[in-house]
């Protein structure tokens, strides 16, 4: 540890405290990566994303390993992508004697606000190699939600 990031020196002196409150608050990031407390399932997992972005389209990214493509939902909702499913425990494995088990089983849960609107009749998803890859249209620029509705006379 530096001269300077000790909090005990006086200069640049840190309430001693603080240093302690930034490791408690990493680990509980950790303990809390990948799960989403909001949620009232015992457990959800929090798929981790990767999203890139073009003029003309949004190409997401979700990890999703040990899934199958009827294991998860994908849909479009007020502008937000939203990605559900569940992974189940195998029967081998749920009746296997198990000694260690790290594997996440539960809901999975994430939803993606997306910045500018979307065409919701060309959005396509595949799934290959535990990744799920959702490729989201954007809607022409100048294009409008707004519909004119013409007025008759009575």
């Amino acid at each position: 540890m530096s001269f300077l990031n000790n909090p005990m020196t006086t200069v640049g002196f840190q309430n001693p405290f603080s240093a302690w409150q930034r490791e408690m608050n990493d680990l509980f990031d950790r303990f809390n990566r990948g799960v989403d407390l909001s949620r009232t399932t015992p457990l959800s997992i929090t798929p981790n994303v990767e999203m890139t972005e073009s003029d003309k389209a949004y190409q997401v990214f979700l990890e999703v390993p040990g899934m199958k493509e009827g294991d998860l939902n994908v849909s479009l909702k007020d502008n937000e992508l939203i990605v559900e499913g569940i992974r189940k425990q195998s029967a081998e494995t749920k009746n296997a004697e198990s000694c260690s088990s790290e594997f996440l089983y539960g809901d999975i849960y994430r939803s993606i606000p997306l910045e500018e609107e979307v065409n919701p009749n060309t959005v396509k998803a595949s799934y290959r190699d535990g990744i799920l890859t959702v490729a989201l249209e954007k809607l022409a620029p100048g294009h409008q939600k707004v519909k004119k509705i013409p007025i008759v006379k009575s």
